[in-house]
Parts: structure tokens; sequence; C-alpha cells
């Protein structure tokens, strides 16, 4: 009977040392230590306009995939938003790469939630294996020279796409 109430109590302690640990971890700092350039690929807007990756020669851009069937990219996107709100005065932009959705959508769900940094659409997802694209959502970050510095897979808070961004402003 101890040994029950032993394992019992040990699996119980374990237990509340792991999800205390999910509410207090934090992501750390991706490499930023990338050397290949951005690839140059134009991608149509939901509006029909063209937008080319590689067209902001001295910004920091993050290229950020999402898409609205994407639990964690649809949270995400307010944060990104922020962040681009925050640094729009600077030599800063955030462009959201939808993924295999139809223009209409796309633009749809854009203005229903006050997206306002440019928004282009991967519609037969070519795009994706460029990118070595294997989890929803990814941002890609390019520094000002147009070199791609490393990416994050999964969901990225404001404080740390704001920390990123600093440090390659800074640079």
């Amino acid at each position: 009977m101890k040994r029950i109430v032993l394992l019992i109590l040990t699996l119980l302690l374990l237990t509340i040392f792991v999800l205390s640990g999910c509410g207090s971890f934090t992501t750390p700092m991706p490499p930023l230590d990338g050397t290949e350039p951005v690839p140059p690929i134009s991608l149509p807007t939901p509006d029909g306009d063209t937008i080319a990756l590689n067209g902001y020669p001295g910004k920091v851009v993050f290229v950020n995939f999402w898409g609205t069937y994407c639990p964690p990219c649809v949270a995400e996107l307010p944060d990104l938003q922020a962040v681009y709100e925050t640094l729009q005065d600077e030599d800063f932009v955030i462009i959201g790469i939808n993924a295999e959705e139809k223009p209409e959508k796309v633009k749809a769900f854009v203005a229903e939630n006050g997206i306002t940094f440019p928004i282009v659409i991967s519609d037969d997802a070519t795009v994706n294996a460029i990118f070595g694209l294997k989890h929803m959502p990814t941002t890609w970050f390019v520094d000002k020279n147009g070199i791609l510095r490393g990416k994050m897979e999964g969901q990225m808070s404001k404080r740390m796409a704001l920390k990123i961004a600093r440090k390659l402003l800074e640079e």
C-alpha cells in the first residue's frame, strides 16, 4: 500500500512540475547566422498586385507563412500586427505569405482582423518547398542586406518578434 501511495505522489509531483514549467517556458532566440540571400520570388497579393520578396533592400523583413485554417497562425497574427505598427517608422516590414487559400477568403480575413502589413498568396505552395516549410506558422528573418538570417517555427510572441527585429535593425 505504501508503494502505491508513494507512486501516486511521485506521479502527481512530476505532473505538477511539468505543467508548471509550461506556463513559464520561454522560447530561446533562434540563431541568426544564415548567409543565403532571400530567393527572388514574386507573389500576388489578394488584390492582384505583385510583391517581390527580395524587393526591400535596406529593410529588415519578416516573411511569415500562415493560413486561416491554422489556429497558431491566427493566434500569432495580432502580435505580428502590433510589432508591425510599433516598427512601421523604421526600416522594417512584415510580409505574410498565405499558403494555398483563395484570394477572396484571405482578403476578407485580413480586413476582418485589421491586418495592415503586406499579404501575398502562394496558391500552389511551390514557395513552401523553396523555404523548406515544415510547420506553420514559420517566420523567416531577412536582414537589411537581403540575407535569410534565420527562422522560427511555431507561434512567435510579440516580445520575441520585437527582440529579433531590433537586433537585426541595430546591425
